[in-house]
């Protein structure tokens, strides 16, 4: 009786240390999912806004070499500097993206090695770094929660930017035949304001 209550208390104790386990390296793997997932839709929505930006601009390329106030190449050349101040902005914003995932790549895999680390201690250590990583883990999402709304208010405020950016230039393709020089030049010079 007594070596059958020995064996059971043996395999409840692999058994709650295997579960021990389990729960923190699936809290890792979540960390890692989320981090993809935000990291896939980022670059979605980027892409999405430049392409929109991309097409408005030929458009308006077109209607003012149409209508004969400016050659395309011309508008081209005027309007460079401001795509290229929002393709750095945009790079930055996804810049600040891409370190937000690698950091917690970083951290996801240390926890994994950690985790992996319990396998060769005995039940008093374990137990011990078991609640170190669990800690851990906490530490993790907190911080991945605080670094998120950091990078997401980033994107965001891109966002909002690229929409005051587009309304504008619709608002100058509107004029359609009517557009002139001077009224590149003028909404040239209030995306400037609006983008830095």
């Amino acid at each position: 009786m007594q070596n059958y209550s020995l064996k059971e208390s043996v395999i409840k104790f692999y058994d709650d240390r295997i579960r021990k386990i389990q729960t923190a390296f699936q809290s890792s793997e979540n960390i890692t999912e989320s981090t993809h997932l935000i990291f896939a839709n980022v670059q979605n929505s980027l892409n999405s806004l430049k392409k929109e930006r991309e097409a408005l601009n030929s458009k308006l390329s077109e209607a003012v070499a149409k209508n004969g106030s400016l050659r395309k190449k011309d508008y081209n050349l005027m309007m460079r500097d401001v795509l290229h101040l929002f393709n750095e902005k945009e790079l930055d914003t996804e810049t600040q993206f891409f370190y937000f995932i690698e950091e917690l790549k970083e951290a996801t895999q240390s926890l994994k090695n950690r985790l992996l680390d319990i396998k060769d201690v005995n039940y008093q250590q374990s137990s011990e770094k078991i609640t170190i990583i669990k800690q851990q883990v906490s530490q993790i999402t907190e911080l991945q929660g605080s670094k998120k709304e950091k990078v997401i208010k980033s994107f965001t405020d891109f966002q909002q930017m690229h929409k005051r950016v587009v309304l504008n230039l619709e608002d100058l393709l509107k004029k359609g035949d009517d557009i002139q020089v001077k009224d590149i030049k003028f909404i040239k010079k209030k995306i400037i304001r609006e983008i830095n």
